[in-house]
């Protein structure tokens, strides 16, 4: 059973602790030079953000949002008109049992009236500041989902940055390098905590 601790961001495989994702990909993004203010506010815009797409998704979101919030949920209602969103699934936890990691990915979704056919997995974004390792996210959401759903298996990989002026950028990663990236850095992370320990 998999389990996770929000306080810590810590999952757990039958309570024992786990690599997840984020914490696997962490040495691609260096925030050191972002200010601690302005990196705290980003992280805590980027959570509400999340929640509120997913209840959206969910149908359970309630009005009023926080004022700020506005502009990025007039960005998202947009994304989904012109896009022909469907939701598939918001927020899945998922253990990949054969390689040991856990991770949640944002969104498994269709777009109906895009060109990219088959299940998506987008990754909903406050900006892109992380880069190409967006790639290697969502690489290894869509193996985790690919293992349980084997018969809807994921097509395209991307990300979704809902905007502060009410538009949303939808960004494709397509580079087969992003799996191997992936599980270059999984090795790695385990091979850290088998001869160093486990890193908080």
């Amino acid at each position: 059973m998999l389990r996770f601790e929000a306080d810590s961001h810590q999952y757990f495989w039958h309570d024992k602790p786990v690599p997840n994702v984020t914490r696997i990909i962490a040495p691609l993004t260096d925030y050191s030079r972002v200010d601690p203010r302005a990196l705290q506010l980003a992280q805590e815009e980027g959570i509400a953000i999340h929640k509120m797409v997913e209840l959206d998704c969910l149908g359970t979101l309630k009005h009023p949002l926080p004022e700020w919030m506005y502009s990025r949920f007039d960005a998202w209602c947009r994304f989904k008109d012109e896009t022909g969103f469907v939701c598939l699934m918001p927020e899945r936890r998922m253990f990949h049992e054969g390689l040991g990691y856990a991770g949640t990915a944002d969104l498994f979704c269709v777009l109906r009236k895009t060109a990219l056919n088959g299940v998506v997995n987008l990754d909903v974004k406050r900006s892109l500041y992380a880069g190409p390792a967006i790639g290697l996210q969502t690489a290894a959401y869509s193996e985790q989902w690919n293992r349980l759903e084997p018969k809807n298996k994921v097509r395209h990989r991307g990300s979704i940055v809902l905007s502060d002026d009410a538009k949303y950028k939808l960004t494709l990663y397509e580079d087969r390098d992003d799996w191997p990236a992936f599980l270059a850095l999984l090795t790695s992370h385990k091979w850290k905590e088998k001869h160093y320990g486990r890193s908080a």
